[in-house]
Parts: C-alpha cells; structure tokens; sequence
C-alpha cells in the first residue's frame, strides 16, 4: 500500500491541474502593480465620520499584505511540490516560480512598508517614494516574467488541448 501512495504522489498532474497551478494561479497577483495594489491598501484604511461601522482598527492595510504573502507562499509551495517530466511543463513551472518569487520580497518588504504607512495615515510623499520604487525596480522584470509565463501557457494548454480562454 505505501509503495501505491508514493507512486501517486509522485505522479505527474493533470494538464488540467498542472496548467491551473502554475498558470492560473498567477491571477492571484494580477492586482501587483503599484497602481492597482497600492490604491486597494490605501482603501483599506478609509473611514466615514457619520458611519461608525467603518471605524478601522488601525491594521487593516497590513492585514491585506499578511493575506497576499500567505496566498503567494501556498502557491510557491504548491508548484514546487508539482513533479514533472516533459520540457515544456519544466520550463514553465520554473518561470512560474521565479515570477512568484520576484513578487514576494516586494509584498514582504515594499508592500508591507507601504501598509503600515496607510494604517499610520502616513504623507502622501513618503507613500509615493515606496509605490514609485517598486514601479521603476520590480514591475520591468515582473511585467516579463509575466509575458514570459503567458506565452509559456498559451503553448502548454494549445499542446494539451486546454480550453482556456486568455481574455483578448
């Protein structure tokens, strides 16, 4: 019976389930750029005077970048646990992995700066400084390896005959 279990996880996934773990996934930081992600946190810490509803706790932006890093962390884990044979699935579970793993420093180290100033109700002037450094140092290199995990997907699921539907 052991010998039954480890031959089953060590299988390699479904297309299906390969294709949804490494590319798929990679929905769940769609949100990254400084202009999107930024504006979210900074609309984590809205309150209104007349609705006491909305009175924040203070940690709020922070809480949203501890849920990211945990969601990025499970996604690492989950591709790296991935067994695969062929050169293709090689090749993009590697860039998936290096594309979650370029975003995730950001996350602990910019993004979670960028948090505690929103929950501080930092200026506006520091904020920009951290939003603009992660645009100028990060989004170049994540923007590619982004591109590079879609045109890496796009052959994969066109190889496997995966209905997927890219948007355009």
């Amino acid at each position: 019976m052991s010998a039954s279990l480890f031959f089953t996880a060590c299988q390699a996934p479904s297309p299906e389930n390969f294709f949804g773990k490494v590319v798929l996934n990679t929905n769940l930081i769609a949100d990254f750029a400084p202009d999107r992600f930024g504006k979210r946190l900074e609309q984590e810490t809205v309150e209104f005077a007349d609705i006491p509803s909305s009175k924040n706790a203070g940690d709020e932006a922070q809480k949203t970048v501890d849920i990211k890093i945990q969601t990025v962390e499970k996604a690492l884990k989950d591709i790296n646990a991935l067994h695969v044979s062929d050169d293709d699935a090689k090749a993009l579970k590697e860039k998936s992995i290096a594309l979650f793993e370029k975003v995730l420093p950001v996350y602990k180290n910019e993004y979670t700066a960028y948090a505690k100033l929103c929950d501080k109700k930092g200026s506006t002037e520091e904020k920009q400084v951290l939003l603009q450094k992660i645009q100028q140092d990060y989004m170049p290199g994540i923007d590619k390896t982004f591109d590079e995990v879609y045109v890496l997907g796009k052959a994969y699921a066109e190889k496997h005959n995966l209905n997927v539907n890219w948007g355009n």
